[in-house]
């Protein structure tokens, strides 16, 4: 009982940790906003950088529910600095679902070290999943990566009951590529409205 209660004070610890980290990077994108204008960030950056820069911070901190708020936040500012929202959609979608990738290999090769305890869930969600047709699986997939939450999650679910990964791809990459698509433009629109 003891350890336990010392695994559930760390895991407490943790959590605290992360939630001051994620708020103190928003209080300093908050005052480097204040100070320095998005246009401006993006010149300083250069126009075609934002792109690359869009792709590789997709790949690294779009893949984490914990990274995902610095993310998008970045994103929009890229936006509101005149960076073009169709390119922004197009780099960051492939780099959020090349991150995505990853979480589904380690799913897929960390399958065999799931406890058979749980071996019954996972039968039970891949027979019922394997009785959906794929174009409906395909639609769930693109509308979940419509939402903000990490497509983690659902690539390593996806991986773990042997959904195939031709399969999933398609449908994900159209989705991380419509939201932030709409994310972006929503941003540039509202942005400019407020100058």
């Amino acid at each position: 009982m003891k350890n336990f209660r010392n695994g559930w004070k760390q895991n407490i610890d943790h959590d605290r940790i992360i939630i001051i980290l994620i708020f103190t990077f928003i209080v300093f994108w908050s005052i480097l906003l204040y100070y320095y204008p998005p246009s401006e960030i993006v010149s300083k950056v250069g126009v075609h950088n934002v792109y690359v820069f869009a792709f590789l911070l997709a790949m690294i901190g779009g893949v984490s529910a914990f990274t995902s708020t610095s993310f998008y936040i970045t994103l929009i500012t890229l936006s509101a600095g005149g960076a073009d929202p169709v390119y922004i959609g197009v780099f960051a979608s492939i780099g959020l679902t090349l991150g995505d990738l990853l979480f589904y290999y380690l799913g897929k090769k960390g399958k065999q070290y799931i406890p058979e305890r749980y071996g019954w869930g996972i039968r039970k969600l891949s027979s019922y999943v394997q009785k959906i047709k794929d174009r409906y699986i395909g639609v769930l997939i693109f509308t979940y990566s419509l939402t903000p939450l990490p497509s983690d999650i659902l690539a390593l679910t996806l991986a773990v009951i042997g959904y195939p990964l031709k399969y999933m791809i398609i449908p994900l990459l159209l989705g991380n590529f419509a939201l932030i698509s709409i994310m972006a433009t929503i941003s540039q629109i509202g942005f400019n409205f407020l100058t």
